[in-house]
């Protein structure tokens, strides 16, 4: 299915994705949202949505995200903007739907969601770190923030710029990131607080009433895992004969199933005939053992990045999910497992990709005639581009002709040698470079001290580096959306939603800023 299909398409997929979500299923899947936004202090716009759901007709557009520190990079935004919207398309159409956000709770890669990145009053990127590392490897979500997440937090208010959002911001996350909180119920408090007006249902799948909901499933799983693994394994061999890499890889003992066990979350792999952990192979489990585990303690089994997209869509009626381009790599191979499931797949809807550019920076690229792009080459990159736009072109063609003059005449030099004496052509090679040596580096020193005149717009090319590229990176993917509300304020959402054209998977450069004065040149220090 393609990554960016028509409306048409999506409305067209709807009985098929509609045809196995009962009306019991309905009851059961919203009883359980209800109690989990209820006690995220979800909107009643939120509310009425999973309200909506009860109804036979509505469908879900579903994206997902780890759960990342303060809300995590700012694609997290892009993605979920883009599900409500599509939600919104559909609903233009004459199709009631509503838009869902999956919270990847169960996921245990601690390290990759303690980490946020934010802007400082001078403009330079921050990472601030939850210190805290929980012993083994548990699922995201279930661990308890303690009092180092008070310290983190004054870290941030101490480094964001100071303006008329700074202190009711600084509020709301101290509330929301609170002593005792679990993580996920942190984020999902933050993203509530975001999108409040928009009415995204969230769901955190470590809840006993979602999970027996996609009990059969997984039971189906557990029990067909030597066939289906080896569906999967052909599928990544066909991968390797076309020269593609699969995204998520699959050997013959691999399965699609985690096990928590003393806390950790490890996967499981599979001999034939017994199930085993990966980090203590000695540890088996017959089908039946497992079964009992998911019928008894069903949190403590959980899908692979293969089958979670699967269980998502048993649990609601999705007709739509919005991805990312590495996700569309990985839903490839989980095509496998819907279609050994006899699951029909929801289409695949791209996220919108953006940066905010901010008018100070788009003045300093537009002085110099670069475009906002050319920031991923890196500050010193840009830095030389600059110089040489704003250099001496005078001198500058002076130091190009004297080297091309010079590459000449070495070259008319060398094949006279090479006629009349070889064993002077190696010491020509050496000669040549000393040559262009001494003259590279007096160009660089020229160009230095062009800089040194420059110093100002220097400046303002690693502010403008580090805004829209922080470490080299696409700022979608570093900068927390909490450098731009502190500026902008709690519409700053509703503003680029506005902005956004979703009819396209292109990047897209946008400001942060409604009609009217820049305030990003007005930002100080914050107090200490």
């Amino acid at each position: 299915m393609p990554l960016h299909p028509t409306l048409a398409s999506v409305i067209a997929i709807t009985p098929t994705r509609l045809a196995g979500c009962s009306q019991e299923h309905r009851q059961r899947l919203t009883s359980a949202l209800q109690a989990q936004s209820l006690r995220w202090q979800a909107s009643t716009a939120t509310l009425s949505n999973i309200a909506r759901l009860k109804e036979p007709e509505t469908v879900a557009v579903v994206s997902g995200q780890q759960a990342g520190f303060l809300g995590g990079p700012a694609l997290t935004v892009w993605k979920i903007l883009t599900t409500i919207h599509l939600a919104q398309a559909l609903e233009t159409q004459g199709c009631p739907a509503v838009p869902v956000f999956w919270i990847a709770s169960e996921d245990h890669d601690f390290e990759e969601v303690r980490h946020t990145t934010i802007l400082d009053a001078n403009g330079s990127p921050l990472t601030l770190t939850y210190p805290t590392r929980p012993p083994g490897q548990p699922s995201v979500g279930a661990i308890l923030l303690d009092g180092q997440v008070e310290a983190t937090l004054q870290q941030l208010e101490a480094a964001l710029p100071r303006t008329e959002f700074t202190a009711d911001l600084c509020q709301k996350l101290s509330a929301t990131y609170a002593l005792g909180s679990a993580w996920c119920d942190a984020f999902a408090r933050w993203l509530h607080h975001l999108f409040a007006p928009f009415g995204v249902i969230l769901v955190d799948p470590r809840d006993e009433h979602l999970r027996r909901l996609t009990q059969p499933v997984m039971e189906a799983v557990i029990h067909q895992t030597p066939e289906l693994i080896a569906r999967l394994v052909e599928q990544a061999q066909r991968y390797a004969s076309n020269g593609r890499q699969p995204q998520v890889k699959v050997s013959p003992t691999s399965t699609t199933l985690f096990l928590e066990v003393d806390g950790s979350r490890t996967a499981l792999l599979h001999d034939g005939n017994r199930f085993q952990l990966k980090s203590a192979p000695e540890k088996t489990y017959t089908t039946l053992d497992l079964v009992h585990i998911l019928r008894q303690e069903p949190l403590r089994l959980t899908p692979s990045a293969l089958l979670r997209p699967v269980l998502q869509d048993v649990l609601f009626p999705t007709v739509a999910q919005v991805v990312g381009p590495a996700e569309m790599q990985y839903l490839s191979q989980s095509q496998v497992i819907y279609d050994y499931l006899g699951i029909h797949a929801p289409a695949r809807w791209a996220r919108a990709s953006v940066t905010l550019l901010e008018s100070r920076h788009a003045k300093t690229l537009d002085k110099l005639g670069l475009t906002p792009a050319s920031v991923l080459l890196g500050t010193q990159e840009l830095a030389r581009q600059a110089m040489t736009k704003l250099a001496d072109t005078k001198t500058l063609d002076c130091f190009r002709e004297v080297k091309a003059t010079f590459e000449a005449e070495l070259d008319r030099l060398k094949q006279s040698l090479h006629e009349s004496d070889p064993s002077l052509a190696e010491a020509l090679e050496r000669g040549r470079e000393k040559i262009f040596y001494q003259l590279n580096g007096l160009e660089q020193r020229f160009l230095t001290n062009q800089a040194q005149r420059h110093a100002t717009l220097l400046r303002q090319i690693e502010r403008a580096t580090a805004a829209l590229a922080p470490f080299g990176k696409p700022q979608e993917r570093v900068l927390n959306i909490l450098s731009f509300l502190v500026k902008y304020g709690s519409q700053l959402l509703t503003h680029i939603y506005h902005q956004l054209d979703f009819s396209t998977s292109d990047h897209q450069w946008l400001s942060p800023a409604p009609a009217g004065p820049d305030k990003s040149e007005a930002a100080g220090p914050a107090p200490r």
